[in-house]
């Protein structure tokens, strides 16, 4: 008789899946045998899931964990159906079957928490060192080492677990992360940066000193330790050390939260690449990678304001003095922003005013000097000094000419500047 365990196994046998996924769809089935008993596999349609699953939320489930179970289940069903394991329907159960989830809460981690859970770390390893007591997490070296590989590369907890003596290569200065670690099932390299090198260096040294092998499980803290009896590291032990420091400080730490901070660290970057950090996470499509990236406000203020500069959409702000000072006249324009663009001197704006024909009046001479003064000739610009609106038109068309014409900046005399010559867009 056909059953929903017999389906997962044989899906698991054909997909050649790693213990851990395989682990995840055993536990999708069971969860959902524990719902149906023995009822019969043909019994089972859209209108039972969907029956199944109003009562799994009723009962305060998490949203996410039945969209596991539902995503699981489907591609189990849509293997069984493609290879005409169910005789009775044509028809996947489990479609159309998720649920829209509650907002995920940031897994990114703060700087300052990344920095204090290093130098506590730091500090226990000093201790042990000039002690030779143990610490909280001991060896504290080798947690340290773990640490600072996760905030290094961003690799996945299960791809350190299997890395190999063999894999660090010193020398060219690249780890290598073997295809069968990965869910993407494909081998890439990891560069090993300034920071992280001496950890890996020591790592290798203290193994190479206790006859590891080149096939053996590196990051294996049971050999470094007397306080360990496993005979190879295993994911529970690393999460526990995990464990500690959320403990610590507080917040929660996991080694999966360093990958998306990594994410959203590089594409803060100026030269941010999404492919770049695509590679660099070993993800499958940008899709992925994109979900791992989280907004950062204060980048975004960042950009949105370098856009507005750019595009010319600050302006000087016209306004009437109300303050009544006899000094101060109707139809001045007070400065109340100063724009970020660098301009030329006023030696080089002179020169563009030469090459547009504008004579050298006591106005224009005047202007000249204001934006000497505004852009950084003098030491303490007056921002609240006033001038008159054909000031303003002037030095608007001097600054327009001068940011279309940057060849100005770059030493052109004025000779070759008073030639005919088409404005760049």
């Amino acid at each position: 008789m056909t059953t929903a365990l017999l389906l997962t196994e044989e899906y698991i046998f054909a997909r050649d899946l790693r213990p851990a996924s395989a682990k995840t769809y055993l536990s999708s089935t069971k969860a959902m045998l524990a719902h149906f008993g023995t009822t019969p596999i043909e019994q089972i349609d859209h209108r039972s899931i969907l029956a199944w699953r109003k009562e799994f939320l009723a009962n305060g489930k998490a949203k996410r964990s039945w969209n596991t179970y539902s995503s699981h289940l489907r591609t189990v069903w849509k293997y069984a159906i493609k290879h005409e394991m169910l005789k009775h329907t044509t028809v996947n159960p489990f479609i159309e079957t998720c649920v829209i989830p509650p907002k995920r809460p940031s897994k990114i981690l703060d700087a300052n928490l990344i920095q204090r859970s290093r130098n506590w770390l730091d500090t226990l390893e000093a201790q042990e060192r000039c002690t030779n007591e143990r610490s909280q997490v001991t060896p504290a070296w080798f947690w340290l080492a773990v640490f600072e590989v996760f905030y290094y590369t961003g690799i996945r907890l299960n791809a350190l677990l299997h890395l190999r003596y063999k894999d660090v290569d010193l020398d060219k200065q690249m780890i290598l992360i073997r295809g069968e670690t990965e869910k993407t099932h494909r081998e890439f390299s990891v560069p090993i940066m300034e920071g992280l090198a001496p950890h890996l260096k020591l790592i290798l040294d203290k193994a190479k000193r206790a006859g590891f092998t080149p096939d053996d499980q590196l990051f294996n803290v049971n050999r470094f330790s007397m306080h360990y009896r496993g005979r190879v590291m295993t994911s529970d032990q690393v999460e526990a050390m995990y464990r500690k420091l959320t403990q610590k400080f507080g917040a929660r730490i996991t080694p999966h939260r360093f990958r998306h901070t990594l994410a959203t660290d590089l594409m803060k970057e100026p030269d941010r690449n999404i492919h770049l950090t695509k590679n660099l996470l070993n993800h499958s499509n940008i899709a992925t990678t994109m979900s791992y990236v989280e907004v950062d406000y204060s980048h975004m203020r960042t950009v949105l304001h370098e856009r507005s500069v750019m595009q010319g959409a600050l302006r000087r702000i016209r306004r009437e003095d109300t303050s009544g000072a006899s000094s101060r006249s109707h139809g001045t324009v007070r400065r109340l922003d100063r724009p970020t663009v660098k301009l030329p001197s006023s030696k080089a704006l002179e020169e563009i005013a030469i090459a547009m024909e504008l004579s050298t009046n006591p106005t224009l001479k005047q202007a000249l000097n204001h934006v000497a003064n505004y852009f950084g000739e003098i030491q303490e610009p007056q921002r609240d000094q006033e001038h008159p609106p054909a000031e303003m038109n002037t030095l608007a068309a001097l600054m327009s000419s001068a940011i279309r014409r940057p060849s100005v900046a770059s030493g052109y005399s004025s000779a070759e500047l008073a030639r005919p010559t088409k404005l760049s867009p």
